[in-house]
C-alpha cells in the first residue's frame, strides 16, 4: 500500500503538468489527447510521470543535428551569461502590453540575439492570449511556446521596468512593473531559469528594491545576488503583500521632480508664444478688416462708370 502511495506522489495531475510545462491545461490536454505527450490513467484520470516528461521535453528539444550533451544546463549557467548591463530597460517607454513585447524583443535585436523580431513578437503575444505570464506583486515572465532556435541567435533574457505600471492580466488586478523576455532557446533552460527567476522574486521586498534603483548595474547586481542565494539553497524571509511598498531614492526623486519642472516650464513657454502670436495677429486682422470696410465704401461712394451714348448721323 506504501509503495503504490509512493507511486502516486511521483504522478504529476493535469494541472501540475501544466504548470510544469508553462502552458494552458486546454493545450496540455490536446496534445494528451493527440497522444504526443507520454501518460497513464489512474482510475480514469490522466497522470504523468515526472521523469517521462522530463525525457519527453529533451526528445522535443534537440534535433539530429544536436548534441544534447551541448545545450547548457539550465541550473548551472550564470546568470550574468544572459543578462548583460544592455540587456535592462530602467524606463519603458511603452503603455500597452503589446508595446511592452515589442520593445522588449526591439532591444533584443538591436543586441544581435534575435534574427526574427516579427515572429518572436508574435510567438510572444500568442502565448499571453493563452493565459497572462503576470504575477501577483508586479512581475511578468515573457516567453514563446515555440521554440524556433534558428530564429533566435542566442539564448537571452531582456529586463523591463515601468515606472508607472501596466495593466498585464495578473491575478490580483494590479499593474506589473517588472518584466522578464526569455529568449533562452532551450526547454533546458527555460524551465529550470525560469524557476530561479520565480524563486529569486518571491519576496516583495526584492521587487521593491528593483523598482527604486537607478541604473542598469545597480538592477544587474541585485539580480544576480538573489539568484545566486536561490542557487545556493538560501530561501529569503517573505514578507506580508501589503509590505510591498517601494521607495525611490534621492537621485530618482530629484530626477522626477526636474523632469516635471522641465514639463511645466517647456508648457509655461509653449502658452505664452501662443498667447503673444494671437496678441500680434489681433491687431493684423483689424487693420486688414478696416481697410476692406473702407474700400468698399469708397466704391459706393464713386459714381458707376457708363459708357458714352452714340453719336447720331
Amino acid at each position: 500500500m506504501a509503495k503504490n502511495r509512493g507511486t502516486e506522489a511521483q504522478l504529476l495531475t493535469m494541472h501540475e503538468l501544466a504548470a510544469y510545462l508553462h502552458l494552458d491545461e486546454a493545450t496540455v490536454a490536446k496534445l494528451v489527447m493527440q497522444g504526443k505527450i507520454p501518460s497513464l490513467q489512474v482510475e480514469r484520470q490522466w497522470r504523468f510521470k515526472r521523469a517521462a516528461i522530463d525525457e519527453w521535453i529533451e526528445q522535443q528539444l534537440v534535433g539530429d543535428d544536436e548534441n544534447f550533451a551541448d545545450v547548457p544546463d539550465g541550473m548551472k549557467l550564470p546568470l550574468e551569461d544572459l543578462v548583460p548591463d544592455q540587456a535592462i530597460i530602467t524606463n519603458l517607454r511603452a503603455r500597452t502590453p503589446v508595446g511592452v513585447i515589442e520593445e522588449l524583443a526591439a532591444r533584443a535585436y538591436t543586441n544581435g540575439w534575435l534574427s526574427d523580431k516579427p515572429w518572436f513578437v508574435g510567438a510572444v503575444v500568442e502565448r499571453e492570449s493563452l493565459a497572462s505570464t503576470a504575477m501577483e506583486g508586479g512581475v511578468a515572465f515573457l516567453h514563446t511556446r515555440a521554440k524556433d532556435k534558428g530564429k533566435i541567435a542566442r539564448p537571452f533574457m531582456i529586463v523591463g521596468r515601468s515606472w508607472e505600471g501596466i495593466m498585464f492580466g495578473a491575478p490580483d488586478n494590479n499593474p506589473t512593473y517588472l518584466f522578464f523576455l526569455l529568449g533562452l532557446k532551450y526547454d533546458r533552460l527555460h524551465l529550470p531559469i525560469l524557476g530561479r527567476l520565480a524563486r529569486a522574486l518571491r519576496n516583495s521586498a526584492t521587487i521593491a528594491k528593483l523598482r527604486s534603483l537607478s541604473s542598469p548595474d545597480q538592477v544587474r547586481a541585485l539580480l544576480l545576488k538573489e539568484d545566486a542565494a536561490v542557487r545556493l539553497g538560501h530561501a529569503p524571509e517573505l514578507q506580508e503583500a501589503q509590505a510591498f511598498k517601494p521607495k525611490l531614492d534621492r537621485t530618482l526623486r530629484l530626477r522626477a521632480i526636474r523632469r516635471l519642472q522641465s514639463q511645466k516650464a517647456a508648457e509655461t513657454a509653449s502658452a505664452e508664444k501662443r498667447a503673444a502670436a494671437l496678441e500680434e495677429a489681433g491687431p493684423k486682422r483689424a487693420r486688414a478688416k478696416a481697410a476692406k470696410a473702407a474700400k468698399a465704401a469708397q466704391a459706393l461712394l464713386m459714381p458707376p462708370k457708363t459708357k458714352p451714348a452714340p453719336i447720331k448721323r
